[in-house]
């Protein structure tokens, strides 16, 4: 059972939550962007916020994620260095426009009624022409623009493993055994979705929590892999983030080996996969942030990487971009020479571990949009999500 709280109120404090001045130093600040701002103190009771422009009076939403973590989309405001926000009570109930919904297969994800994406609890079998072990739950497809094209594929000609936006290691040791969790045809492991934790809905965002098993055929479960999407109403492009937390609950250490791929990964559409002579149209452009285009980005370090693409004469694409806090940033990538994927890959360098009782965990931001990459813009995304506004919070 999905517990869905609706967001439509955020947490009061034991301590009134009525006079916040919010002080924002917000040059780096796009607007309709999400802006996360830690309270000075916990909330418990429900209610309904706003933040308030003191230069306008203009009043936009606000949503607690937490006890003491409040979200509000930056506003299209003229002064932004800085901008002074008065976070208050609201009698105005605000719809959420992202809304999860599920059914026996997953979770569909929808921006203002507008596909986004879908998440699959349920596994899915591969074609009938594939054996059976290439089964697969616990992945993101399809992935829509907000015209509607579909930019990933799943269960792809040439490398059914494969599945749109998923994540798994290749290359790794446990207990003195070599395991694959990518490669199914291995048989050496997968990885699998396990339950829906948590789906909440509300006026700034949708947050979903989910979890999901790196399973060995071997020695069964040895890691914990946690999932936390948050999905934002954006208008002309999609924008979410992806945070994953891996935790080793058993009593050996897991070794992920230097090896040239493995990690957070894209399958771009059937229709740019040249292995697939029905649906092929024509190949992808990669670039990433240091500027390497295509397969010359192999095994570079990447603070965000844009794929795009003609798909039944339109022009799409999508940019991930990675975290600062992430391990090894900027973390070096695997593109393959021909076929439509990527991956951020840690372990290109050298080897890493994840120790009994020990988490490894990294983030991204996903932005899809109509069109050819535009760098500018995703050049401003980016100081946006690795350098985002500090804030000064005041009694009013």
């Amino acid at each position: 059972m999905i517990r869905f709280q609706l967001f439509l109120s955020i947490l009061l404090s034991t301590q009134t939550l009525l006079a916040q001045r919010i002080t924002l130093n917000a040059a780096n600040q796009l607007p309709g962007t999400p802006v996360f701002i830690q309270l000075p103190n916990s909330y418990s009771l429900l209610d309904h916020y706003e933040i308030v422009d003191t230069k306008t009076g203009k009043k936009f939403a606000a949503q607690l994620l937490d006890s003491s973590t409040i979200v509000f989309l930056m506003p299209a405001i003229k002064t932004l260095n800085p901008a002074i926000f008065n976070l208050q009570k609201s009698k105005l109930v605000r719809r959420s426009l992202i809304n999860v919904t599920q059914s026996d297969s997953g979770l569909r994800v929808s921006n203002n009624n507008k596909p986004v994406f879908f998440y699959h609890t349920a596994i899915v079998d591969p074609p009938a022409d594939s054996p059976s072990y290439y089964q697969r739950s616990g992945f993101i497809h399809p992935l829509y623009t907000p015209s509607g094209v579909i930019l990933t594929d799943d269960f792809p000609v040439g490398h059914v493993h494969q599945h749109a936006l998923f994540a798994a290691w290749t290359n790794t040791t446990y207990r003195n055994q070599f395991i694959d969790f990518w490669n199914q045809h291995s048989k050496k492991g997968t990885v699998t979705h396990s339950k829906i934790i948590e789906v909440t809905e509300g006026p700034v965002c949708a947050r979903i929590k989910l979890l999901l098993h790196y399973v060995s055929n071997e020695f069964g479960k040895i890691l914990d892999e946690k999932w936390t999407i948050t999905i934002y109403p954006t208008k002309s492009y999609f924008l979410f983030d992806l945070e994953l937390d891996q935790h080793n609950n058993t009593t050996d250490t897991l070794y992920i080996n230097k090896y040239h791929y493995g990690g957070m990964a894209l399958r771009g559409s059937k229709h740019w996969n040249p292995d697939d002579k029905i649906n092929y149209q024509s190949p992808w452009s990669l670039l990433t942030s240091e500027g390497y285009r295509d397969s010359a980005a192999n095994h570079t370090k990447a603070k965000w990487v844009d794929v795009s693409g003609t798909i039944n004469k339109s022009k799409a694409g999508l940019t991930v971009f990675n975290h600062p806090t992430n391990f090894r940033h900027p973390q070096p990538i695997r593109v393959h020479p021909a076929m439509p994927y990527w991956v951020y890959a840690p372990m290109v360098d050298s080897l890493f571990s994840i120790a009994p009782g020990a988490s490894y965990h990294a983030q991204f931001r996903y932005y899809v949009h109509e069109g050819s990459a535009d760098e500018q813009f995703i050049h401003e995304l980016w100081k946006n999500y690795s350098a985002p506004p500090k804030a000064i919070i005041k009694d009013k």
